[in-house]
């Protein structure tokens, strides 16, 4: 029997950039860093599972660490891995207990004309466009961007990567929104449309099991399941864990 696969994929916290036209920002590749508010959502999130995990212990719940490169994911990513690495003595055992990766496939999706434009701004401008992104979502690419089919893609190989290269492993993903929708949409085996239904918010959080096992044929199957979906909102308060609480997030 194969050992499971453990995923816990994270969307960022709140970043950098209000919107004076209203809505939402198409953020994309806009390479905006958290807010003080954002790396505490952040920080909520993880202690939550943490505390759930090894309430008595610094133990991590994850064996690798594993961050998109846009600065609203790897800059906490980065110093989540290092605050681990401050709770353990030895420091080299780190190096057998935890692993971390930047990992350029799971970026969020270009936006091309729009990366860094209100939704609010976009639906007055070009409303036909927005409106074919709510209701036809795969067949939708912004103005110059990344078309959804090739994103799409582009995470289901992310996907399957990740769960060859560490299966049997803990894994926290620290990624985006519309990382996040895919992966639902196409782990639950739902239609295109479903990826718009989800609740996401800064610091929401899905808990996937992945069992593996090998047909007669000799092919490798894999067989995720959603456990847990985190989907309520972080206030971004003062947390009172025990394990992050001195690590100061400016």
């Amino acid at each position: 029997m194969k050992q499971p696969t453990f995923i816990d994929v994270m969307r960022h916290g709140e970043p950098e950039g209000m919107c004076p036209d209203g809505g939402t920002i198409l953020r994309g590749s806009t390479d905006d860093v958290l807010t003080a508010k954002g790396w505490l959502q952040a920080k909520q999130r993880c202690q939550n599972i943490i505390d759930a995990s090894s309430p008595d212990n610094n133990d991590s719940p994850w064996d690798i660490i594993i961050t998109s490169p846009l600065l609203r994911c790897a800059q906490f990513s980065e110093d989540l891995f290092t605050s681990f690495a401050g709770n353990i003595p030895n420091k080299n055992k780190l190096e057998n207990t935890m692993q971390f990766f930047i990992k350029p496939q799971w970026r969020e999706i270009h936006y091309g004309d729009w990366d860094g434009k209100s939704t609010a701004k976009i639906w007055q401008e070009q409303p036909e466009i927005m409106e074919k992104m709510w209701q036809d979502p795969l067949n939708f690419c912004a103005p110059k961007g990344e078309a959804v089919s090739d994103f799409s893609q582009r995470i289901e190989q992310a996907w399957l990567d990740l769960i060859t290269e560490f299966q049997g492993k803990r894994i926290l993903l620290v990624c985006h929104g519309g990382v996040m929708r895919l992966l639902l949409q196409q782990l639950l085996m739902m239609s295109p449309e479903a990826m718009n239904r989800f609740a996401i918010p800064y610091a929401a959080m899905s808990r996937f099991r992945i069992d593996h096992s090998t047909s007669d044929e000799g092919e490798s199957l894999n067989w995720p399941s959603l456990l847990a979906h985190f989907g309520d909102e972080l206030k971004g308060e003062e947390l009172k864990g025990e394990k992050l609480k001195d690590k100061k997030y400016e």
